[in-house]
């Protein structure tokens, strides 16, 4: 067994190898191992963004599909045609990175999201756009449409830009339990450079959605910066769950309306007694039964054979009635 070097000797020999006093044996050619080559070195930049923030907003998921189920019963309002809105992914990317992958010829619709911080952008790829416009000048969607490898013109701009549009409602339907957004259509681009929003190294939330009409399909995408959707996370987590904190949602105020205008029985009852069937059997007119309470005393106002309220009995516009003073 080999003697292992003390801390003081490993000192001493490596002083002397730096110093030249020991050279160091070149390793022959059968015993040179080569390292194993791996894979190509990945850049990693702690400044700029990275995929792990690609799910960040907890349960945000539930209020897209609310917007992709409400603007799909948009959709078949307007066109007169069945239509379904599906959300697919979601992806955290840099707004310039973005902006660089977007299809030619689509639409950009940049919507106002007051009161967040920035607003988002809606965009129709090119296959979307032009069979939504042969649909409002009066195609059917049973057919092929053809798709131009061309920019949309100002007309064709301005005939899309209704459904664009449409889209703003359901986006403040889907985030009412959330905010109170006021969202409108700014414009439309069918340029990305002329799409500035956010500087180019913001992290925007991408969702993208697919639009069916008929056996006609394209592609609807949803960016919002996160920047906006930062101030909503902690809303997210209770409002959309059901914590302390949350909303009522609309869902909960009409289950409270509804409750309301239930019908329930209310009686005023003057005492309670216990008796035997042979006792109530007994019964003649004119007999007296002690309720065992003071003629002062007040009533007590059931409501659903629940007692409920404290009463004094009276007269009220030639009826008899109670007013109450307490609760039981």
């Amino acid at each position: 067994m080999e003697r292992i070097l003390t801390k003081d000797e490993i000192a001493e020999l490596l002083s002397a190898v730096q110093e030249g006093e020991i050279e160091l044996e070149a390793l022959g050619d059968d015993e040179f191992v080569a390292p194993e080559r791996g894979g190509e070195a990945t850049r990693l930049d702690l400044l700029r963004l990275q995929d792990s923030g690609r799910w960040r907003f907890q349960n945000l998921d539930i209020i897209l599909d609310a917007f992709a189920r409400n603007y799909g019963m948009s959709l078949t309002n307007r066109l007169q045609s069945s239509v379904m809105v599906k959300r697919n992914d979601m992806e955290t990317r840099e707004f310039e990175t973005f902006l660089s992958d977007l299809p030619k010829n689509g639409l950009i619709g940049i919507v106002r999201l007051d009161p967040l911080k920035s607003g988002g952008l809606l965009i129709f790829d090119d296959q979307l756009s032009y069979s939504l416009l042969e649909l409002l000048l009066g195609g059917t969607s049973r057919g092929k449409f053809t798709i131009f490898q061309r920019p949309m013109t100002a007309i064709e701009v301005n005939v899309i830009k209704g459904i664009i549009a449409a889209a703003c409602p359901d986006l403040k339907k889907a985030f009412a339990p959330l905010e109170t957004l006021e969202s409108a259509l700014v414009k439309v681009e069918n340029n990305p450079r002329l799409v500035t929003i956010v500087p180019p190294d913001a992290a925007m939330l991408i969702t993208r959605f697919t639009v069916t009409v008929d056996n006609l399909q394209g592609r609807l995408t949803l960016a919002i910066p996160h920047a906006s959707l930062d101030p909503l996370r902690e809303k997210l987590k209770e409002g959309v769950l059901g914590g302390g904190g949350r909303r009522e949602t609309l869902w909960s105020r009409r289950l409270q309306e509804e409750v309301c205008n239930t019908e329930v029985t209310l009686a005023a009852a003057l005492g309670k007694v216990s008796l035997r069937v042979r006792d109530i059997l007994d019964f003649q007119v004119g007999d007296i039964i002690d309720l065992g309470c003071e003629p002062s005393a007040p009533l007590s106002l059931v409501v659903e054979d629940r007692a409920k309220f404290l009463a004094l009995p009276g007269v009220k516009n030639g009826k008899k009635a109670v007013r109450i003073i307490g609760e039981t």
